[in-house]
């Protein structure tokens, strides 16, 4: 026992037995020799040098030297294999984990499906792929940086293994996606079940520092075709299902339809088009004026700013509304490349325009909240020599959450520099005019549409007025747009409109109608 304790290797156990018999029979022989008495036995042979016990001994004593040789060489030998299995085992772990939460990776999810494929006895058994997204994971990585983006990951990864079951497998595929693989899926209803569950119990706060993150997600869903399982498909699918549940707000889940690929392909074939589009200078800006509503004749009105708006001429399809392709923009990110193209398109254009004439340019979330914005425009107006207050960026604020730092972050470095901040949806609109508020607001665009849709014909000046007299109060300017006919100029004046917007004076222009108004008028200023 103690030697085993002392030993545990066998091999270098062998070695010390081997030292220790052959001391011991050297030991022995010499010690019979001594007692026994030989020297007879000498003689008789002749005189020989060495006794037969001290041959004897001899012989046994490098025995036991080749038995301990052998041992220890043997032990370090041992030592090498198990240092060599060890690194393979290491190395088999790390290509089949991810590093960051010990759960199982893509390299693994695709041999377990080829594995699950491949067994007869899955055969005919309905396979579940559920694929998770993380809400504003980037957001969390931008703001408070990666230290807290792992942490999220770690602590999320670790409840979604922790709620599923053995026969639920959990991979972590890279960024903020994880999927799990369910193997002998039960009916649909039962999954979407589990998902509202696993949903509540994985999507909750996770403390980091001396405060916890609010995190929230979305989980597609697709399952196996009746006999037939491909990952490649299911991930596909789960990937549209995905989407379509992002487009429901909070935690949410949706299963793959036939439906979602058809749409998919369409909104590939379009973003594709777009990032053509740029290239080929498809993409142009169209100016809507607007005016002092104090003039009496319309015809005499001279702008006093306009408002910037993307179009698109598709070599096919025509002219492609923003309303149509700006959405799937915005969720491919297209939106940074576009939304840069036509601040500098705008700002060049501005140049030959009076040095008093504003324009106003729709900015999105994603832009707002992309690292870096703010500096891109404040550097764009001074290339451009166009003053910060001429800029005025209508930016989407419903679609801001208090808790996106960046966003509101970049909106005040914005307005430290002297760019006017405007909110133009109905909704944020009034908000705007909120004594509290988000962030500060230098001016609310009021759709007179909207307007008439919720207080009708006969009460839109009344509520239109209404909000004026409050922005008043609050010291906040007020743009009145989609003012088009005689009548809604009427209305706007009648409500005290300062400034209105719309077709009134004519159609929009393009840069070189605008350049050709401001050159025509400083010609007849200088004649």
């Amino acid at each position: 026992m103690m030697l085993n304790s002392y030993a545990p290797n066998r091999f270098r156990r062998y070695a010390f037995a081997g030292l220790a018999i052959g001391l011991l029979t050297t030991l022995a022989m010499y010690a019979g020799d001594v007692f026994a008495g030989v020297s007879s036995i000498q003689s008789a042979l002749g005189g020989a040098t060495f006794t037969v016990s001290r041959v004897l001994a001899t012989a046994a004593s490098c025995l036991a030297l080749l038995l301990a040789v052998a041992g220890f060489r043997h032990a370090k030998l041992s030592r090498q294999l198990a240092g060599e299995r060890a690194r393979a085992e290491t190395l088999h772990h790390a290509a089949y984990h991810d590093s960051l939460t010990g759960l199982r990776n893509r390299h693994a999810l695709s041999e377990d499906a080829a594995a699950l494929s491949a067994d007869e006895g899955a055969a005919g058994k309905q396979i579940a792929v559920l694929l998770f997204d993380l809400d504003r994971f980037k957001l969390i990585n931008d703001t408070l940086g990666h230290a807290a983006g792992d942490e999220v990951l770690k602590v999320l990864g670790a409840r979604i293994a922790e709620a599923c079951q053995p026969d639920q497998l959990v991979y972590r595929l890279g960024g903020d996606e994880f999927v799990v693989m369910w193997k002998d899926a039960p009916c649909a209803a039962a999954i979407g079940r589990f998902c509202t569950r696993l949903s509540t119990a994985v999507f909750r706060p996770v403390d980091f520092g001396e405060g916890a993150l609010d995190t929230s997600g979305s989980i597609g869903i697709a399952l196996s075709d009746a006999g037939s399982f491909r990952l490649s498909d299911l991930l596909k699918r789960a990937d549209l299902a995905l989407y379509r549940a992002k487009e429901t707000p909070g935690l949410s889940h949706s299963f793959f339809s036939e439906e979602m690929d058809s749409a998919y392909r369409i909104r590939r074939d379009l973003e594709a088009d777009m990032r053509a589009g740029l290239s080929s200078g498809a993409f142009g800006v169209e100016y809507t004026p607007a005016y002092r509503s104090g003039m009496a004749n319309p015809s005499m009105m001279r702008p006093s700013g306009f408002t910037a708006r993307l179009t698109w001429h598709h070599p096919e399809h025509g002219i492609i509304l923003p309303e149509t392709f700006m959405p799937v923009a915005e969720e491919s990110g297209l939106i940074l490349m576009i939304g840069k193209w036509m601040f500098g398109e705008v700002l060049l254009a501005a140049q030959s325009w009076s040095k008093t004439t504003e324009v106003v340019v729709p900015v999105s979330p994603a832009q707002l909240s992309e690292p870096g914005f703010s500096d891109l425009v404040t550097s764009m107006l001074a290339n451009t020599g166009i003053a910060p207050h001429r800029l005025v960026c209508d930016v989407c604020t419903s679609a801001i959450p208090e808790s996106n730092v960046a966003a509101l972050a970049a909106i005040a470095r914005l307005r430290t520099a002297g760019v006017k901040i405007a909110v133009s949806e109905f909704s944020a609109g009034i908000a705007g005019l909120a004594m509290t508020r988000p962030h500060k607001v230098d001016r609310v665009r009021l759709d007179l549409a909207h307007i008439r849709a919720i207080a009708g014909e006969d009460r839109l000046a009344n509520m239109l007025g209404l909000f004026l007299q409050l922005a008043g109060v609050v010291e906040t300017a007020v743009t009145v747009t989609g003012v088009h006919t005689p009548d809604d100029l009427e209305c706007a004046r009648a409500a005290g409109a300062t400034e209105v917007e719309g077709r009134i004076a004519g159609p929009a222009l393009n840069k070189n109608e605008i350049a050709a108004m401001y050159s025509g008028t400083q010609e007849r200023l200088a004649g």
